[in-house]
Order: C-alpha cells, then sequence, then structure tokens
C-alpha cells in the first residue's frame, strides 16, 4: 500500500502515531520504535502495510520511501510540507476519502519541481471546484454585486470586490483564467505569492 505521510505524533521515547493519506482512506497507525527505522517525516511517500492488532489502533510495517528530487531542495521541501500539514488539518477526524485527493498530491509531486507555488494554486483551485467551493460566479461574497474589473480573493479563494476588501485585487479575467482552465500563464509572479498567501490560509 502507498501512502503521504500527513502528520507524525511522538508518543513515548521514539514510537510514532502516523497519519497517511492512501488512495482511499486516511490512517492512523502506531510505529514501534521509530529510532531503529529509517527516518520518516512529513510530505514523504511511502509503500508499507498495515499490520491489524487487537488494540485500537493498528500497527505500521515495512515501510519504504519513494523519494523526490524536490525533497533534496529545503525550500521546495518546506513549501511542500507546509502544503500537507494544511491538507492535515482539512482531513481532521476523516477517515474514509475520494482517490481524488491521493491522485492530486501524485500530480502535484511529478511537477513540483517546475514552480512549487504555481503548481499549489492550479491544484488548490481543482480541490476547491471538486469540493464544490469554487466561487466562478465572481460575485461578492460579502455584498452579493457583481464583480466588473477587479477582483479580490479571500480565504477559499472566496471572491470579492475592491469596495469590501479596500487592497489592489487582481485583473477579473486573469482570476476568471484560473478559476476556468486550473492555469496560472496570465499570472505574474508577484500576484503568484500573493495567491499562494492567501492559500495558506487555510484549505
Amino acid at each position: 500500500m502507498r501512502g503521504f505521510i500527513l502528520k507524525t505524533t511522538l508518543v513515548k521515547e521514539e514510537d510514532l502515531v502516523v497519519t497517511i493519506l492512501t488512495k482511499n482512506r486516511v490512517l492512523r497507525l502506531y510505529r514501534f520504535y521509530g529510532a531503529r527505522h529509517s527516518t520518516i517525516n512529513v510530505g514523504f511517500l511511502i509503500d508499507f502495510e498495515e499490520e491489524e492488532t487487537a488494540v485500537q489502533i493498528n500497527r505500521l510495517r515495512n515501510v519504504m520511501q519513494i523519494g523526490f528530487t524536490f525533497l533534496l531542495d529545503i525550500n521546495k521541501m518546506i513549501i511542500w510540507q507546509n502544503f500537507i500539514k494544511l491538507l492535515n488539518e482539512h482531513f481532521f477526524e476523516i477517515e474514509e476519502i475520494d482517490s481524488f485527493y491521493f491522485d492530486m498530491l501524485m500530480n502535484i509531486t511529478h511537477n513540483f519541481d517546475r514552480n512549487p507555488k504555481r503548481v499549489l494554486v492550479e491544484n488548490y483551485v481543482k480541490l476547491l471546484e471538486f469540493e464544490g467551493r469554487l466561487h466562478n460566479d465572481f460575485e461578492c461574497f460579502l455584498c452579493e454585486k457583481p464583480i466588473k474589473n477587479r477582483v479580490n480573493l479571500a480565504r477559499g479563494y472566496l471572491t470579492a470586490c475592491e469596495e469590501c476588501i479596500p487592497k489592489k485585487g487582481f485583473e477579473i479575467e486573469k482570476i476568471r483564467t484560473l478559476f476556468n482552465e486550473k492555469k496560472t500563464l496570465l499570472l505574474d509572479e508577484k500576484e503568484i505569492e500573493s495567491l499562494f498567501h492567501i492559500l495558506m490560509l487555510g484549505i
């Protein structure tokens, strides 16, 4: 079985409770004697076995890491791990999930080296659409009026007008392209940085 590590929690000495996102489930497994095995960390993709036990939590066994080149770049690794931590919060107390999330993470890892923040912004829009939370009608969520020229985005990429959120927004056509085509081609690096900052407020 394969899965992405969403969280590790130290229990006693070197034992861990490991939260893993697999194709269809979020597992919480116990790993004994962590110091005697290879290091595992948030964001790693692992191949593993789940061993059933008579107690409440099953065991994590026979772990093998599957590496990505971007994990060798400290800046990219930090961006990746911060996104994974947000995803872990998103799945709080959830066990059964759609394969969309695992497939999304696999897609991200295949493209992460080219431009991490652009890749995450594009995939976040896909996630919002999948969950039915993408507001592409371009109506301000505060005053409920149609947005004409420039649009601001709040947490969850909720659309707002510049009157309700008084700061410089984005050209509406750029965000419309992002929402419809899931592409950031029209956005410059400063705009990507802004969109990434909004993403990091919470999934």
